[in-house]
């Protein structure tokens, strides 16, 4: 599968797509994370992990307790 020519793979409970970008100052490519399926725990609870967010704190989305 690819989109606008950048493929994207699916790894156990992850969409990954490759993207191209610049880390200190040299252009690579990397895997990123565009989409999550199954279950995925921060510290033994379930959480709901975010694709992109603003923050760093908005990655997580915790379930409710309740």
């Amino acid at each position: 599968m690819t989109t606008h020519n950048k493929p994207i793979i699916f790894s156990t409970g992850v969409h990954l797509q490759a993207l191209e970008c610049k880390i200190y100052g040299k252009k690579q490519w990397r895997w990123v994370a565009i989409g999550f399926e199954d279950e995925s725990f921060l510290n033994g609870k379930a959480i709901n992990p975010i694709e992109y967010a603003k923050c760093q704190k908005k990655l997580i989305k915790r379930f409710s307790t309740k």
